[in-house]
């Protein structure tokens, strides 16, 4: 997985992430069912395409859980250096797009 570094942002969904979502190769809709997911387990925090998962307060409890409930609800099992790598929800999402083939 290539890894490259990427402009961190608190949560907040706007205009901009919108544009972006699905650059990473997957589908809007799962980049937007993969920031829902993350909301769910970052309590109070509105997730966009582009957050930052450890900016919006995310740890190792709650990376497991998400990569858990990826595997429930897609089929996909992400390895925990790739979920942490991947950072985002965008690039999450393109994550599980390639597991899926």
């Amino acid at each position: 997985m290539e890894s490259r570094p990427r402009a961190h942002r608190q949560g907040g969904h706007h205009e901009a992430t919108e544009a972006h979502a699905g650059s990473d190769g997957a589908p809007e809709a799962l980049v937007h069912e993969v920031c829902a997911l993350w909301a769910e387990h970052l309590p109070g925090r509105e997730v966009g395409a582009d957050d930052d998962f450890f900016a919006l307060g995310g740890n190792s409890l709650t990376g497991i859980a998400i990569i858990d409930q990826v595997k429930r609800d897609h089929g996909v099992e992400l390895s925990v250096r790739d979920f942490y790598l991947a950072q985002t929800p965008a690039r999450v999402a393109a994550l599980i797009e390639r597991g899926r083939r």
